[in-house]
């Protein structure tokens, strides 16, 4: 299929969920009030459905909220509207939708209880798969079929609008997902992987993906623009006290290996965890211990062959807005081992012409970190909240590395330019510590009224000893360079922060916020360059540096929120000035003497809900930052003496404007769900790397400097839908981006000349999928084309296209026996010389599940059975374009055993191992000698 067939099938299916999105907007608008019809009260959760009035077809759905209040959106005809709650007598209304009248009013529709009294009763219904409230999409976990042994990162593969790639990030909506919450409570807060990876998803009961503001902006009321979506999980009644977990282990060819362990402990409002594991399969982090690893999930992205362990500890107590003090500490220990090696293929932008550059090298690392966290929220009445969020860190790492290159001039007959060895050692170590305290008190006499203080302190401090060798030759000047070098390094960098918020109500609906804020950092380095080639080992001033570097931020910031009921907004403004100043305590001539920055930075937040089930975010804000030590530092660092670099003094802080909208729906009753979502970002004093290039030797010098015109842009839809089975379902992603990235070449004596980089790209990702009792089949197919094109002139335009397909399936036998099996193509044009172009991909498996409960699993796989696993990826910047591939772990076969338990429900469980069961229908259970209808606006328990 030719490129042009390829990119109109892209823009066609874009065509589609843009023409789906528009027939949304012109839909009528139908709206009305449930009430008691002898108590004359609002009634909530009444279910509203729609059939079309020819054949009583479903069109849409809805539910009552605390008002009784309904909306839903059909196109102009004949609808029959029925209204249905348990215990009161359903109600059928008929209407007509016109388009002439945009909006139609159902006004007050009454319903009479039916006066059914039962002492006991057991009504047995369909649970929802999903609900919509305002900021949260919930999903019923119970809802989507998963098999024995399940984490919760099986149930999010199944979950209409949820994506979860092959490294285990989690997009919802075209948005990752950096943090899951577990009952409100924050699981390993930086790690997400840590509780899809390792909670069993049958003590899920809901899913809930919640789209919210910061930690601090939801405790003051003063938005930050860091808005965040993440993912709660609820516990199921019964589920809640108890021990759970898993152990693993398992052998296979090439002597790989993986054992670890995971158990839990909940009980009501206070949860721990611990998990232990070990592996030389490339997982670094969380493992599944046991779940759906086939698929390349459990063989590692990671380039390079690890060894690793891992022991990580959570516990939480309490839960927030309902305990006055809610406590929470999780600490990981990780140790890794990596050999690695990396081949490369660059070609560099010169102001007329071109130069090839041919590497490869090889490491060793080992490297042991270890942190903690704790969170600490103290309410000591309804108006005061007190958060202490401290964290302290220690890192220990030792690499070596010795790789050798080559740089051809762009000629016809490619001539060598330079050639050389390299090789280097470092040993170091690392140490943090960050505290954050906030305190929030609101106003009795005046609802709305607030004052926040909030204080962060910020320390790092990092030693590190190496030693280098280089040996070069230079073919045009006929000569060679050898340099040996010790360096230590002694790098201690901190800030300090306070910020002071209030919240005054003003008219209706409406909030003046005002907020200061100071911010102190500062950023120290020592770096000592030893020539080991001279007796004595001498200091070498020339590349060496003893810096003091210091940041002074003020800002303040006023803004206006506004809260209504189908929109909400936040406008405002932000001054900030920076004052920076760098000593240099060696030679003073590179000291940097004190000036201020200014930056002036509108903020704006929209939101506006067309219902329940659609809104449109627009979100802009604006953020400065500060050149690195390294980028300050006017000395050389040769430790490769082909590519030098230095720092420069004169470098200012640059500024980021940003601008985002994303406009989504979810259909509840047909789980339909579709978006269209965009990001722009212009930088003003971005800072990029000018390079100076000598055509002699081929060395290359590189600067820091500051730039205007470096700015991206993206745009993209997301499209999911079920068949009306559920068993079928489609779903598509599309995106385009734009990146105009800007660089400066200099060859020989002339003037630098300034390269406009323009990298556009197109993606494509269709997928289907059949799941049932007995067997799953998921298809899906990737189409990507990325343009690079260069202003100056002699520059070599590249075009790359990647496309391939992929094909997964299980098939569940009888006598608990579990095929899998998945096979990935991936095809490439455009790259280097060196890089494979065809890549076929397939992986297999055999488990057999026995004992109670199916809990023990005896699994054999089979990794990479072709021998085709690699890895490949491309960088452009304006200074040049890189093609590098890098070894990782390919074929090998395992088998391993692995045992889940717990003891959730033992006493009146009736699920398997006594734990509730699991399925695709909830029960509705009224308490004995209750009313079997319950009160409007309440809804009943689920048992």
């Amino acid at each position: 299929m030719s490129r042009f067939y390829l990119v109109m099938i892209a823009c066609l299916m874009a065509f589609g969920t843009i023409s789906e999105v528009k027939a949304q907007t012109q839909k009528i608008r139908v709206s009305g009030i449930v009430q008691d019809e002898v108590e004359k009260i609002a009634m909530e959760l009444v279910t509203v459905r729609v059939l079309k009035a020819k054949d009583s077809s479903f069109v849409t759905s809805a539910t009552t909220d605390t008002l009784g209040r309904y909306t839903f959106r059909v196109n102009p005809g004949k609808y029959v509207v029925a209204f249905t709650y348990l215990g009161y007598t359903p109600v059928n209304k008929d209407i007509q939708a016109s388009s002439s009248q945009p909006r139609l009013s159902m006004g007050i529709v009454g319903m009479q209880p039916n006066g059914i009294m039962l002492k006991e009763a057991v009504v047995v219904g369909k649970v929802p798969d999903v609900v919509v409230k305002q900021d949260t999409l919930e999903f019923n976990a119970d809802s989507y079929k998963t098999q024995p042994n399940a984490v919760v990162e099986d149930l999010l593969k199944k979950l209409p609008g949820v994506e979860v790639d092959s490294d285990g990030k989690i997009k919802s909506g075209g948005k990752e997902i950096k943090k899951i919450l577990v009952d409100g409570k924050e699981f390993f807060p930086d790690d997400p992987k840590m509780a899809t990876k390792n909670l069993p998803v049958d003590m899920v009961d809901k899913l809930q993906v919640v789209d919210r503001k910061s930690d601090e902006a939801r405790l003051t009321g003063v938005d930050d623009g860091n808005d965040e979506t993440v993912i709660n999980l609820t516990i199921k009644k019964g589920m809640n006290r108890g021990w759970f977990g898993n152990v693993q282990a398992g052998y296979g060819t090439q002597d790989r290996f993986v054992a670890g362990g995971m158990v839990g402990h909940f009980i009501d409002q206070t949860q721990f965890m611990g998990i232990g594991k070990a592996n030389n399969t490339n997982n670094e982090g969380a493992d599944d211990l046991g779940a759906g690893m086939y698929s390349g999930r459990g063989f590692g992205g990671n380039s390079g062959i690890n060894t690793s362990g891992l022991g990580a500890l959570i516990f939480n107590r309490g839960t927030p807005d309902k305990d006055k003090l809610v406590i929470g500490a999780d600490a990981r220990f990780v140790s890794a081992n990596r050999k690695a090696w990396q081949n490369s293929e660059r070609q560099n932008f010169l102001p007329d012409s071109t130069s090839y550059e041919n590497s490869n090298s090889n490491s060793h690392s080992n490297s042991r970190n270890f942190n903690m966290n704790m969170r600490l929220r103290w309410q000591p009445d309804t108006l005061t909240t007190i958060d202490f969020m401290p964290q302290i860190g220690y890192n220990k790492s030792w690499n070596e590395s010795n790789g050798t290159s080559a740089l051809l001039a762009g000629n016809a007959a490619r001539d060598s330019v330079n050639s050389g060895v390299s090789s280097s050692s470092n040993d170091g170590n690392g140490f943090n510590f960050n505290g954050r305290l906030m305190l929030n008190r609101k106003f009795k006499n005046k609802k709305g009224r607030q004052i926040s203080l909030s204080m962060n302190y910020r320390l790092n401090d990092t030693e590190q000893d190496g030693l280098s060798y280089s040996e070069n030759h230079f073919y045009l000047v006929d000569s060679t360079s050898i340099v040996r070098q010790r360096t230590d390094n002694h790098n201690w960098n901190g800030s300090m922060q306070a910020r002071l918020s209030y919240v005054e109500p003003v008219l209706k609906n409406h909030f003046l916020s005002f907020a200061y804020s100071y911010r102190y950092n500062y950023n120290n380095a020592d770096r000592f360059n030893y020539d080991l080639s001279k007796p004595g080992e001498p200091i070498d001033s020339l590349y060496s540096n003893r810096s003091r570097n210091k940041f002074n931020t003020h800002q303040g910031s006023i803004g206006l929120r506004g809260i209504r009921e189908k929109f909400n907004y936040n406008v405002g403004m932000n001054v900030e000035a920076v004052r920076m100043e760098s000593k240099n305590l060696i030679d003073g001539d590179r000291s940097v003497p004190a000036r201020v920055d200014v930056n002036y930075s509108p903020f704006f937040n929209f939101m506006y809900r067309f219902d329940k089930q659609t809104y449109l975010r627009i979100n802009y804000w604006g953020s400065s930052g500060q050149p690195s030590i390294d980028q300050l530092q006017p000395v050389k660092n040769i430790t490769d003496p082909l590519r030098i670099s230095k720092g420069n003094p004169d470098l200012n802080s640059y500024f980021n404007n940003s601008l985002n909208f994303n406009f989504g729906s979810f259909q509840r009753e047909t789980q339909r769900a579709y978006g269209v979502y965009g990001r722009a970002s212009v930088v003003r004093n971005s800072i990029v790397n000018k390079t100076f290039y000598d055509s002699e030797t081929g060395i290359q010098t590189t600067m820091p400097i500051n730039v205007n015109g470096v700015w991206n842009a993206s745009v993209g839809s997301m499209f999911s839908t079920p068949f009306r089975n559920k068993k079928f379902s489609i779903s598509n992603d599309l995106g385009f981006s734009y990146s105009n990235n800007i660089g400066y070449v200099n060859q020989g004596k002339g003037e630098s000349l300034r390269n406009r980089t323009g990298d556009f790209s197109i993606n494509e990702r269709p997928r289907f999928a059949y799941r049932s009792d007995w067997f799953d089949f998921e298809l899906g197919g990737n189409y990507s084309y990325r343009l690079t094109r260069n202003s100056l002139q002699g520059q070599q335009d590249r075009n790359q296209m990647n496309y391939g397909g992929s094909a997964n399936v299980s098939v569940y036998l009888p006598w608990s026996i579990i095929l899998g099996s998945d096979f990935n193509y991936t095809g490439r044009e455009g790259y280097g010389t060196g890089i494979q172009k065809n890549v076929y991909m397939w992986n297999a498996e055999v488990s057999y599940q026995f004992l109670k409960g199916k809990s023990a699993t005896l699994l054999f796989k089979i990794y990479d059975i072709l021998k085709q696993r690699n890895s490949i990826s491309r960088t452009v910047t304006g200074n040049y374009m890189q093609d590098t591939q890098s070894n990782v772990l390919t074929s090998y076969c395992m088998l391993s055993f692995t045992y889940r338990f717990n003891t959730f429900g033992k006493k009146g469980g009736s699920g398997p191992d006594g734990g509730p069961g699991r399925g695709r229908e909830g029960d509705f259970r009224p308490q004995r000698g209750g009313d079997f209808r319950g009160r409007p606006g309440v809804p009943m328990r689920v048992f």
